[in-house]
């Protein structure tokens, strides 16, 4: 039975819920994983996933239909997903037990059926690898194979075997944001081999990396965690010449606050929380020239701006399909000798530290990579030399190229003077939503036709009236009639 120094306190409606899968599931049904390590730390948690020594898609198939709920089904993996018509009550996953393989070093594994002592093992941490007996003669008992119940009680995060990191280096991540989220430390022995598996993780691709860095920016002690993974050269070892901000601990408690400003005061629109924590990560620090590369290899969002088309490059005999600096210099852009060209999904990737810049080449073309995650560190500076007596019309087309969740941030800057973040707060909520007394199809109706001289005359009304030089549409005409 559940350790009596570990008394569970599972909510009613749930242990009536995992009562019901036993009797349904019988011998063979276990409730694995996080619930049951969440359980035995005392912590709450809705994450049920159950194992079956069997099918576990027939155990989900009865039980959907005893609590008349919805079933989701992904045969090829033995899995079943059942959500509750009781909409109080979570949503359970079942699985049937199985074991892994790895064939190749941060592959994917092979996985086949097995016991629940197969499937244990093929688990990340001793700490996630206990699980809970559900049939009727045994509930509650706990089964621990890796010895999972004396690592939780002192509090190390321990893997299972010595190739784990290497067969699966997400697990340094996992590691780090598990010792961080409990307040545990990571084995003296895993951090050995931590190190001994940086060259796989330095293999990875960047959308595997990217969802583990999501993950533990979600976490609340997220900066503990990063530092943790500095200590382990994780950053170094994923981008030549990647460091952290040292105000990362700083720029993420903003983030935050910039999060929960944004839930009160921006609630009729967009908002994206992981774009202001992955700008927070990045930091203050992180020149732009390096987010642009990281923004690439860690496939986060970006666009690429062409600079030089394949035909441009002709008319220099340079061909961009291989990137040397001798094309470069050819195309009057001269690489220096440090700079990092890296091949990644089909494209170059030429990191220029010494002349602070980064290209892509991709299809023959030559392009500048934009990224949305520059914008704060931008933003800094368009504010800096901005007077407090700036004209709303000058604030306005200052802040009109800026995401709303890189002025999020600087509202909540309290490093910014309060009237600067006033200005901030003031372009979100009165100027970006003030419509034009008088617009395009005003003109043309007019007889005019657009060209530069059409776009000046509306700015010039826009701006006055954003200026309040104008307040109703007929003086916006009268104004018009100056212009001529």
């Amino acid at each position: 039975m559940i350790p009596k120094e570990m008394t569970p306190n599972i909510p009613e409606p749930i242990l009536n819920l995992l009562h019901e899968i036993g009797e349904v599931g019988g011998e063979g049904t276990y409730l694995v994983g996080g619930f049951v390590r969440d359980l035995l730390l005392k912590r709450p948690s809705l994450d049920i996933d159950i194992v079956i020594e069997g099918d576990a898609i027939r155990v989900a198939n009865a039980i959907c239909d005893r609590w008349n709920g919805t079933l989701e089904v992904h045969p090829q993996f033995g899995t079943a997903t059942v959500t509750p018509e009781n909409v109080s009550l979570p949503k359970v996953d079942f699985v049937t037990a199985r074991r892994e393989t790895y064939q190749d070093a941060g592959t994917l594994p092979i996985v086949q059926s097995g016991t629940i002592t197969d499937d244990l093992h093929r688990r990340d941490f001793s700490i996630n690898a206990l699980a809970m007996r559900l049939d009727t003669s045994a509930f509650g008992a706990i089964v621990d194979k890796t010895g999972g119940l004396e690592d939780l009680k002192s509090g190390i995060v321990r893997v299972l075997h010595k190739q784990s990191f290497i067969d699966d280096p997400t697990r340094i991540f996992r590691a780090a944001r598990y010792a961080g989220r409990y307040g545990f430390r990571i084995a003296e022995t895993d951090t050995i081999l931590i190190q001994e598996a940086l060259p796989v993780l330095a293999r990875l691709s960047g959308e595997r990396i990217r969802n583990e860095i999501d993950r533990l920016l979600l976490e609340k002690n997220a900066s503990e965690i990063v530092e943790h993974l500095t200590q382990l050269d994780v950053w170094k070892t994923i981008s030549e010449g990647w460091n952290i901000s040292t105000t990362f601990a700083c720029d993420f408690k903003k983030a935050e606050r910039a999060i929960a400003w944004a839930s009160t005061h921006l609630t009729d629109e967009e908002f994206q929380p992981e774009l202001v924590r992955w700008m927070a990560f990045l930091g203050t620090g992180t020149p732009i020239y390096q987010i642009e590369a990281l923004s690439l290899k860690l496939v986060l969002e970006h666009q690429l701006q062409r600079l030089i088309s394949r035909a441009k490059a002709a008319k220099h005999q340079v061909s961009l399909e291989k990137v040397t600096h001798a094309a470069f210099a050819k195309l009057g852009i001269p690489l220096s000798e440090n700079a990092f060209i890296e091949y990644q999904k089909g494209k170059w990737c030429i990191v220029d530290t010494d002349n602070t810049i980064t290209y892509v080449c991709g299809d023959g073309h030559l392009y500048r990579v934009q990224t949305p995650l520059t914008a704060y560190r931008e933003l800094e500076q368009t504010l800096a030399p901005v007077k407090e007596t700036a004209r709303p019309s000058e604030i306005y087309q200052l802040l009109k190229p800026y995401p709303t969740e890189a002025l999020a941030l600087g509202c909540v800057n309290t490093t910014l003077p309060k009237w600067k973040r006033e200005k901030i707060k003031d372009y979100l909520f009165v100027l970006r939503k003030t419509e034009p007394f008088i617009t395009g199809k005003d003109l043309i109706t007019l007889g005019e036709k657009p060209s530069k001289n059409f776009e000046t005359q509306l700015w010039k009304l826009f701006a006055a009236q954003l200026d309040g030089e104008i307040n109703k549409k007929e003086e916006a005409y009268s104004r018009l009639r100056t212009f001529v």
